[in-house]
Order: C-alpha cells, then sequence, then structure tokens
C-alpha cells in the first residue's frame, strides 16, 4: 500500500494511468536496458535538441528567468533513456545516492517514528532482494525491512506523507512528481512567485524581495524567500513546524529547524530540473544532506482536476487493500 494509490477514490482516472505506465514498463524495460548500455546518462546542456518541437527545425526560444508554466514530474532525465535505474527514481527519493548523515542522539529520541509503510533508501536487507526478477524500487517488492536507525518499513500501518489527510509539505511533496501537475505564476508586482500543486492541493510563495522574517511563525510550508543566481533560482524555506516527513522514504520527521534550499534551472523550453538540498541542525548537526534532484516537463496549460482529501476515504480503502495484502499468497 502505498500513500498515491490511497488517493484513489478521488482520483481515478490518474490512477488507472499510472497502472498503464506500469504495464508499459514491465512490458518494454528490457529492451530500454539494451538499448540503455550505450546510452550517455549524462543531463543535457541548456539549449540542447530535447528542446526542440515536433515538427521544429530548432531548439524553441526560452527566457531561462522565466518558470511559469504548467510542469509534470518525468521519469528520467532529459536525454536519458527510461531504464530500471532512472525511470521510477523520480518517485520518492530512489535517486538519491548521497547517505543520510547520522543522526544525533537528540534526533534518535524525538525524530524516529515506530514504522513507515514504504521502502527505506537503506538499511537492513529483505530476504530475497537481490534474487533474479527482484528489481529493488520497481516491482514493488521490499528491499529492506528496516531503515540505517533501526525503523521498520513496508508496514501498511506505518508512517507516509499526508497520512490521515496531512499536508504533505515539501520536500515529501516532490515524492509523487507525477501524479498531479505543478504550475509555477509569476505575480504581476515582481515580488513573489506561487507554486501550486494539483495533488493534495498545497501552494507555496516564494518571496523575492525580503529575507526571512526574525521572528517566522511555524507552519507546515514554511517561508519561503527567493534570489537568481545567473539564470538558476535558488529558494530557501525556513520555519516549518517539524510535524511533517522528510521523504516517504526517511524513517523521521523533519524538526522545526529543518532548512530547504531548492535550485531551480530550466534546462530548454521544455525541461526543468530542482536540485535540492536538506539541513536540520536539530536532526544531523552541522552535516547537510545533498544530492536529490526532481526532473519536470512543460504540459499543456489545463484546469487542476478536483483533489478532497477525504479521511473516510481513505480508511476504508486502506482496509480493503490491507486485507487483501493479508489474504495475497506469499512468493
Amino acid at each position: 500500500m502505498t500513500q498515491p494509490f490511497s488517493a484513489m477514490p478521488s482520483m481515478g482516472r490518474k490512477l488507472a494511468t499510472m497502472i498503464l505506465r506500469i504495464c508499459a514498463l514491465v512490458i518494454f524495460l528490457p529492451a530500454a536496458i539494451a538499448v540503455a548500455q550505450n546510452a550517455s546518462m549524462e543531463r543535457p546542456q541548456q539549449n540542447s535538441s530535447s528542446g526542440v518541437a515536433p515538427g521544429s527545425s530548432g531548439p524553441q526560444e526560452f527566457d531561462p528567468r522565466d518558470l511559469s508554466g504548467t510542469w509534470r514530474g518525468e521519469s528520467a532525465p532529459p536525454g536519458a533513456v527510461s531504464v530500471a535505474g532512472s525511470t521510477t527514481r523520480n518517485f520518492a527519493s530512489y535517486d538519491q545516492k548521497i547517505p543520510e548523515p547520522p543522526l544525533t542522539e537528540w534526533a534518535k529520541q524525538h525524530l524516529l517514528y515506530k514504522s513507515i509503510s514504504h521502502d527505506a533508501l537503506d538499511g537492513t536487507r529483505a530476504p530475497g532482494w537481490n534474487l533474479p526478477g527482484h528489481l529493488c524500487y520497481i516491482t514493488h517488492t521490499p528491499c529492506f525491512v528496516a531503515d540505517l536507525n533501526g525503523v521498520p518499513v513496508n508496514d501498511p500501518d506505518g508512517e507516509y506523507p499526508g497520512k490521515d489527510c496531512e499536508p504533505l509539505s515539501t520536500p515529501a511533496m516532490y515524492d509523487y512528481p507525477g501524479i498531479g501537475s505543478m504550475e509555477i505564476i509569476a505575480a504581476g508586482e515582481g515580488d513573489r512567485i506561487f507554486q501550486l500543486f494539483e495533488y493534495h492541493r498545497e501552494w507555496r510563495t516564494w518571496w523575492l524581495n525580503r529575507d526571512h522574517p526574525k521572528d517566522v511563525d511555524p507552519n507546515y510550508e514554511g517561508d519561503s524567500i527567493a534570489r537568481w543566481q545567473g539564470n538558476t533560482l535558488v529558494v530557501e524555506t525556513i520555519g516549518y513546524n517539524g510535524k511533517t516527513m522528510v521523504s516517504q522514504n526517511v524513517g523521521h520527521r523533519k524538526s522545526d529547524a529543518f532548512r530547504l534550499v531548492e535550485r531551480f534551472q530550466r534546462l530548454d523550453h521544455d525541461h526543468l530540473v530542482i536540485d535540492m538540498t536538506y539541513y536540520d541542525p536539530k536532526a544531523w548537526g552541522d552535516a547537510p544532506w545533498p544530492g536529490f534532484h526532481k526532473y519536470y516537463s512543460l504540459v499543456p496549460k489545463g484546469d487542476f482536476q478536483e483533489f478532497i482529501c477525504s479521511p473516510r476515504e481513505y480508511q476504508e480503502y486502506d482496509s480493503r487493500v490491507t486485507r487483501l495484502l493479508q489474504k495475497a499468497p506469499s512468493k
């Protein structure tokens, strides 16, 4: 059971689309892997051919400082072949190669969950994780039984972002870039930028003309300020209330000292990349946790579909899924 599936009662069409994508992955994965062996996985440079529109004679012009538009998460970096190592790794934080910094003793006492419902990024391996056909994170079969801090994982009753209709907040909001669109809108006054998420109907404001308040009122989305460094928009967020998950793969919540730094770069007309670094002195001391990436493609503008989080629907669906899992024969 995963959080996106538990939203199915009010997002039937999106779930159907996701199921079709998974089926396509299973069918075409072997061929994609064969092609990928000779393909470069490097990120293309700005204004590369990945921005060429069908039927056009060259790259489309774009303003690298204009991030406005409707964006949807894609399965691989622009120019890369979608293979097992990249297809689902825009999902949650499974592309993270940098280990989490060691937790402080305070964090071990105050931030750890009893269990989480998704797989960990590292930890105690699950039996059979390396058997043929078991592609971790791809086949949705467990890779771990506990994370590096001993928190049980893959527990249907465990914590996950947005459980019981709680806000997702960032960076956990980026766990599901392919479910619902993200829209970026620049205010006409030029003093702020709005970031809207279709999934869970959450939004943020990035202030361009001020610093953080001296006394930030802690809240779910925090306080965000932004500045341009060349053609990269750097967004810094503090003031989180410490009540939400870092990611579905991390077995502890954020503290109220958590700080998120995002770097938004428009690679070409149709592609946007977000690089993220996490800081939390209460959890990791002075050590940052960099290396998080999200890839988005420009999509036609359209109305957001209604997403109303109903605790009753969540509970009913989770109960049905739990019963099915309990009845499923073990392999």
